[in-house]
């Protein structure tokens, strides 16, 4: 290792005869003196005497297998898709296990000076140490002291592998047993340090190098040690220790800061350099003494020269401390707290973990790399405070998720409260709203207008078209009449009533209209047309989910929101849209990895491996490229969102709940999908005016009052501010050209209305999918009603294409113009196109004896009689 010579390193180093002797005899001694029953531990002199003199550690009972299996506890961290950005790191002990190479020799030398300054010489157990050991018990009720390095080691593995076992009982058993002040204890201890050295110097050899890597036994001790023993409160390694305290790796240490360290492992609370600098510097000090003291054997010199044993002591310990305190638990994330929590929370609880992920996070020294890209995280929690600021009057929270389309991998997830998880801190957080309840996030909220698409998907991929017509005139649905195929007859009953936020909607209009302008009334209708079941089915496809984890029920509001979902839930679905109907499951692992870049393994010896990029086709791309069509028309002038635009092709769809509680905006462009809710989450606040005390107040959002605010202009804005900076950069891709099929549907029968008053016959070719127009001429038909309908373009049972218009014709009480006034150049003899009693009636028999003006009568002309011949004449 450099710092000792070959020569130091062969020296025997095994405990004299008359040391172990003396020190066996000692703890008979004080055992006795002490009432201490050794219980059959104590062993004859000869015995000892004559393995030390065969020169082997076979003194007692064989090593246990903690001493070939235990794995030190080390710190995981978990970091942005950079692989460099520290998100946070978690731990039941801070460690950072680090081979010797990595270690300043500066700390090597001031451990062992004050804690072992015989380490080098003896085999694990230093005689005249145990003889200070049996005074120490003797004299101090039991207390302990004077134990080697190998010892101590010996110590915290068997308090580490005690510390392992997950069995309460058993757990709490070994641990006593590994620390309880005993002689029994110590004997063991002792026993366990001589083969154990004995066993690491047949494995490396007693031959040290200058090679700085470990290459002999006592150095693998020494590493063992500096990896394992504590440096203060939940502070464990020198490497960590290091950071901490110094804000440096540990092979950066100097002469000062190495000792300070040195010298907390005696007593981690009392010697801590943060809390108590004045007693640390006096045990800092007394290291930096024992090494201005000790005398290496190789060069004749002091390990520390007295010039700088004296400008060290003269030194204060906060004048040399660069604290840095670790981010431990998502809590310390300034970055991406929310998304932090949920990456543990799939670790804990995915089934891919086996069970073992929280343990592997909190011991197994890991490195995650996650989805996230710390600079769109960084634009994402820009939007969201900007938008609904953490303190605003308000009291309104707000969440951000946004994804990776061809992946499904979450690229940045934000609210803009701070995280606290004990949901102490005023104006903190400890829900994560972006998520499901499972994963730590709240029972959801409603989508409101954002599931439209959802239902928009099935209307398409039924074969319904974008042109198809409409009616948002009606505002009661019977829901007896609704389908729902899955569901035991007469499941559903009552009267669904539906409104639209603006009166002016209510009337018949195309499906692609009504999506863009959002209309309730509409999508009702859009809605009572298919099979709950498979809008249900279609959600699920989709990636819809319930955040409560409930069924979804089947209901007919379901088509306006009335499911609660998370965030992350929209955004999965409307990912499937973005990726041509190809949906990929939310995903935040990369990589998994030691820290030393080695595969993690299970108890079971197979490698832990992320879930992986997990796409599958779900619906026609056809649907989804008319679904992106329709949704492009939502920011564009006459949607409900027209100011969001982001400089390039964009889809998106508003949400407002219920009574304006709940704010939603999801777009996407090809790349990537962001869903953005804004509202309450712990009970729903109207966003709307009100009055108080006889006067209308409006309702303030950062500053801005109106009189209700709806998901394009609260949540819109806040998708806007993010998509902008996380698009740029990004090729300005645009979308797919729509089918013709998807536009405008496949053909179908055209309803007849023929002899139904006219709001029965509006309803009737509006649900057929088609518009309707009242012709301007009235028909009189005595065979049917005034005010029905008597006749119909294109005819009854002919077939169109959605959205094509059904032209109607109204009854008339009265009779036609024609009847009263025949209009000059007209054939009399070719009945008018109104004419109601059929090609070979014409003209009427009323004609004949009244006809109208204009009418000219033919009459029959008068025959002219044949003369009589003349008479004949006789000749």
């Amino acid at each position: 290792m450099g710092l000792f010579t070959s020569e130091r390193a062969r020296r025997d180093g095994r405990v004299t005869f008359v040391q172990l002797v003396t020190s066996v005899a000692a703890f008979l001694l004080f055992s006795v003196m002490g009432g201490v029953l050794l219980a059959g531990l104590a062993l004859p002199a000869v015995t000892v005497a004559g393995q030390a003199t065969n020169g082997t550690s076979k003194l007692f009972e064989a090593l246990p297998q903690v001493f070939d299996q235990t794995t030190l506890p080390q710190a995981s961290s978990i970091y942005a898709s950079d692989g460099t950005t520290l998100l946070a790191t978690f731990y039941d002990e801070n460690r950072v296990v680090v081979p010797l190479e990595d270690i300043s020799p500066w700390i090597q030398i001031a451990q062992v000076d004050v804690e072992d300054k015989r380490f080098w010489e003896h085999h694990g157990v230093d005689g005249d140490g145990l003889v200070r050991a049996g005074y120490q018990y003797l004299v101090h009720n039991g207390q302990e002291g004077a134990s080697t390095i190998t010892q101590q080691l010996v110590k915290n593995t068997l308090l580490a592998a005690a510390q392992n076992i997950t069995d309460p009982t058993q757990q709490q058993a070994a641990i006593k047993v590994a620390t309880d002040f005993s002689i029994s204890r110590k004997i063991r201890e002792w026993s366990y340090a001589l083969a154990y050295e004995d066993k690491v110097n047949k494995e490396y050899g007693t031959n040290c190098t200058a090679d700085p890597k470990v290459d002999c036994g006592k150095e693998f001790i020494l590493q063992q040690y500096l990896n394992i023993a504590q440096y203060g409160p939940s502070v464990y390694g020198v490497e960590t220790a290091s950071e901490l305290y110094f804000g440096k790796h540990a092979k950066d240490l100097n002469a000062i800061e190495a000792a300070t360290i040195a010298g907390i492992t005696q007593n981690p609370t009392q010697w801590d350099p943060i809390k108590h600098p004045d007693q640390a510097k006096i045990r800092r000090d007394h290291v930096l003494l024992t090494m201005h003291d000790h005398i290496n054997p190789q060069t004749g010199e002091r390990d520390l020269s007295s010039s700088d044993y004296f400008a060290a002591i003269n030194t204060p310990v906060e004048a040399t401390l660069n604290v840095t305190y670790p981010k431990a638990s998502c809590a310390a994330s300034t970055l991406a707290p929310f998304f932090c929590d949920y990456v543990t929370r799939i670790i804990a609880g995915d089934p891919a973990y086996k069970g073992e992920g929280q343990a592997l996070l909190l011991k197994g020294g890991l490195k995650i790399v996650t989805t996230l890209d710390a600079a769109k995280q960084a634009d994402a929690n820009a939007a969201v405070t900007a938008g609904v600021p953490p303190s605003d009057p308000s009291q309104l929270e707000d969440a951000l998720v946004s994804l990776d389309n061809a992946t499904g991998n979450v690229l940045a997830m934000a609210q803009n409260r701070p995280f606290d998880p004990t949901g102490k801190t005023p104006g903190s957080a400890a829900i994560n709203y972006s998520v499901d309840h499972i994963f730590g996030g709240s029972n959801g909220f409603s989508p409101g207008s954002s599931f439209k698409p959802i239902v928009l998907a099935e209307w398409l991929d039924s074969g319904h078209g974008l042109n198809q017509v409409v009616t948002g005139q009606k505002t009661k649905f019977d829901m007896t009449k609704w389908k729902a195929s899955c569901l035991p007859p007469n499941s559903l009953t009552g009267i669904w009533p539906v409104s639209n936020s603006e009166p002016s909607e209510a009337r018949q209009m195309s499906v692609l209209k009504a999506t863009t302008l959002s209309v309730n009334t509409a999508y009702a209708s859009i809605s009572s047309e298919l099979d709950l079941c498979s809008v249900r089915d279609m959600a699920s496809k989709l990636g819809f989910e319930r955040a409560d984890g409930a069924d979804i029920q089947l209901v007919p509001s379901i088509t306006l929101g009335s499911q609660n979902a998370s965030p992350l839930d929209m955004a999965s679905v409307y990912q499937t849209f973005a990726n041509g109907g190809v949906h990929c499951e939310p995903r935040v692992i990369e990589s998994i990895a030691t820290l030393d870049g080695s595969p993690v393994t299970f108890k079971d010896g197979t490698e832990v491996v992320p879930p992986p990029t997990k796409c599958s086709q779900v619906i026609r791309q056809e649907v989804a490229t008319a679904i992106s069509y329709a949704l492009q028309t939502v920011l564009k002038p006459g949607g409900t969102a027209p100011t969001a635009g982001i400089g390039r092709p964009a889809a998106g769809k508003t949400g407002t709940s219920e009574e304006n509680k709940h704010m939603w905006f999801v777009g996407y462009t090809p790349q990537i999908t962001t869903a953005v809710w804004v509202g309450n989450a712990e009970y729903d606040v109207p966003m709307q005016g009100s009055r108080v005390n006889g006067r209308y107040q409006y309702f303030v959002i950062n500053g801005v009052a109106k009189s209700a605010w709806y998901g394009g202009t609260i949540a819109a804005p806040i998708w806007q501010a993010y998509m902008v900076p996380a698009t740029a950069g990004m090729d300005p891709l645009g979308f797919p050209a729509i089918s013709s099929q998807m536009l405008t549907g496949v053909k179908t029968l055209v309803p007849d209305v023929r002899n139904l008053a006219e709001k029965a016959a509006q309803d009737a070719i509006n649900n057929a999918g088609f518009s309707y127009a009242l012709s301007g001429e009235l028909i009189y038909d005595p065979s049917v009603p005034a005010g029905t309908i008597v006749k119909q373009s294109p005819d009854a049972g002919s077939m169109a294409l959605p959205g094509s218009t059904v032209t109607y014709y109204m009854s008339s009480a009265s009779y036609p113009a024609w009847w009263y006034n025949w209009p000059s150049g007209w054939d009399q003899t070719v009945p008018p196109s109104d004419w109601w009693g059929g090609a070979g009636n014409w003209p009427p028999v009323q004609f004949k004896t009244n006809p109208p003006t204009g009418w000219v009568t033919k009459t029959a002309p008068v025959p002219t009689p044949t003369p009589s011949p003349p008479p004949n004449k006789k000749k």
